[in-house]
């Protein structure tokens, strides 16, 4: 049976569309020195990119260098990457602690065009940020929205063109949320949600079709003002609050493809999961936290004294570093205010080493080391956001050489 209101597919590129996707990829291969990936340079892949950010050819460059270069970086590639994701290092870790879907592309709507995607929503968001790093979350974003890119470029490459482009349909379940968590815009788990989002917005545009909120709390109005927080207008457009989960099957989806807990039809089997196909999270207690510094206790060395920096607004700070061979390179830091962080060989943000992030340190200090590099010369690379405010920062580094 057929929703009365069913999602409808994405158009494929228009004419004029057409002639923005040849302009883009002129200029992405100006910018790439390998040009646009394979698996990224298809028609209904960049449209996407001209849709989600209304046509800005500007603005879809330069997010699409930082995409490129941080994809590699972070070793989110291969063809065999949505099998490998959740077994990765740095992923694997965390999963526990994140109720997200694992259904891949499995529940397939083709009068939509699209697949479903399940998430609930944070139920202990002040104990989350004390779990993992904001570039640990980020990171598990980033590798899991690319996974789903992934599985929408695989369906593309299968079927005919004219059908547009494959997206997915969002089923967000609030019955965890205590809404009075997310009155304060300065705290520090709805800043790391603003960065997810924020990295979902400029990596991956236009590949949701619908959002629909579940168990919705009763103050919608303060919802409504959340999500505008989060989300720029076109994907605010998205959302369908769903007050009673009786309307739910058939009159937004077919019962078959809405799971029985939202009031359709399906029930996972997936053994990692629960019946609607979203990975089963555990109670966070004080066991749970994230314990810093650690890393350079595993290489043997006492933590480095810190030095300090204050970066002028919009300023760019490169902390050279010289590496010997087969040596690894560990660090750590606390910034006052929002920077990009990156590490790059010689400077050169088309050969990056960690993925370029957007970062705060609110709860836990950034971490992280590079083990068994080549030799050469490596910077650490601090972006200040803000263009009106000075951001302190403090860090350490340190370099082991292993004979």
């Amino acid at each position: 049976m057929t929703a009365s209101n069913c999602p409808k597919p994405a158009a494929g590129p228009s004419e004029k569309e057409k002639a923005q996707i040849e302009e883009l990829r002129v200029l992405l291969d100006e910018k790439l020195p390998g040009g646009i990936p394979a698996d990224l340079d298809t028609d209904l892949n960049l449209v996407r990119w001209i849709r989600g950010h209304q046509g800005d050819l500007e603005q879809i460059t330069k997010h699409f260098q930082s995409y490129i270069n941080s994809r590699k970086a972070a070793g989110f590639e291969g063809a065999d990457f949505p099998e490998k994701f959740f077994d990765m290092e740095g992923i694997q870790e965390y999963l526990p602690f994140i109720a997200s879907s694992r259904l891949q592309d499995e529940q397939w709507l083709e009068e939509s065009n699209s697949f479903l995607f399940v998430e609930r929503a944070w139920s202990q968001p002040k104990e989350f940020i004390k779990t993992m790093k904001t570039s640990d979350y980020l990171l598990h974003c980033f590798g899991y929205s690319e996974m789903l890119l992934q599985l929408i470029l695989r369906r593309e490459a299968l079927q005919d063109p004219s059908k547009g482009p494959v997206q997915f349909i969002v089923v967000f379940d609030l019955a965890t949320i205590n809404i009075t968590d997310y009155l304060n815009p300065m705290s520090g788990y709805m800043k790391m949600w603003q960065l997810r989002s924020t990295l979902w917005q400029d990596w991956f545009p236009d590949m949701v079709q619908r959002i629909f909120l579940v168990n919705p709390p009763r103050a919608l109005s303060l919802l409504w003002k959340l999500a505008r927080v989060f989300l720029n207008e076109r994907n605010c457009q998205l959302i369908e609050i769903i007050g009673d989960k009786k309307d739910f099957a058939d009159k937004h989806l077919p019962r078959w493809f809405v799971p029985k807990e939202y009031g359709g039809d399906f029930v996972s089997k997936l053994p990692y999961a629960d019946e609607t196909g979203v990975s089963i999270r555990k109670k966070i207690t004080s066991q749970d936290y994230y314990q810093p510094f650690q890393h350079y206790h595993r290489s043997k060395i006492e933590r480095p004294k810190s030095a300090k920096k204050d970066i002028a607004p919009s300023e760019r700070f490169a902390v050279p570093i010289a590496i010997p061979e087969n040596g690894s390179l560990l660090w750590d830091f606390t910034v006052s205010g929002d920077v990009d962080f990156s590490i790059c060989r010689n400077k050169d943000p088309n050969d990056m080493l960690f993925p370029k992030l957007h970062l705060v340190s609110s709860k836990l200090p950034e971490e992280g080391q590079l083990q068994k590099l080549p030799q050469g010369e490596y910077s650490l690379l601090f972006n200040n956001r803000s263009g009106y405010f000075t951001v302190k920062l403090e860090y350490c580094i340190a370099v082991v050489s292993r004979s």
